[in-house]
């Protein structure tokens, strides 16, 4: 399968809502196995490991005036079976990258087209981090 091929069939496992996501000119599938790393008590780090080595791409991408958006909102068969994930790995994100586009797209919901006009607040530090106890 080529390339075009391979993305192609990623993009048939994205339902309507993230359709904007079809102009992607890259989809990462990110995937691990719990065997990666270990785990102590409730702690599985390949969760953490797999989040750390993730950002890195996205940051690269954003460093070369692309997009990285990671999603969660597609269908995980679809995926698999389109790209030939091994049955032992867990898909756990796509990451869909490609250029940044100056206007809205017709797939955009506008709900999506206000979330790129304006970004929603973020949690400040002190709502995720706390110093001494929780």
């Amino acid at each position: 399968m080529s390339s075009r091929a391979a993305l192609e069939a990623v993009f048939e496992a994205l339902p309507e809502g993230n359709a904007w996501a079809r102009r992607a000119s890259m989809a990462v599938a990110v995937c691990s196995r719990r065997d990666r790393d270990c785990v102590v008590g409730r702690r599985e780090y390949y969760a953490f490991d797999t989040g750390m080595a993730t950002a890195f791409p996205i940051l690269r991408a954003t460093e070369l005036g692309l997009v990285a958006h990671p999603i969660a909102g597609f269908s995980d068969t679809g995926v698999v079976e389109a790209l030939g994930i091994p049955g032992d790995h867990e898909l756990i994100a796509l990451v869909m990258i490609g250029s940044h586009l100056p206007d809205p797209t017709p797939e955009m919901s506008d709900r999506q087209v206000e979330a790129e006009r304006r970004r929603p607040p973020r949690n400040g530090f002190g709502e995720y981090c706390h110093v001494d106890h929780w």
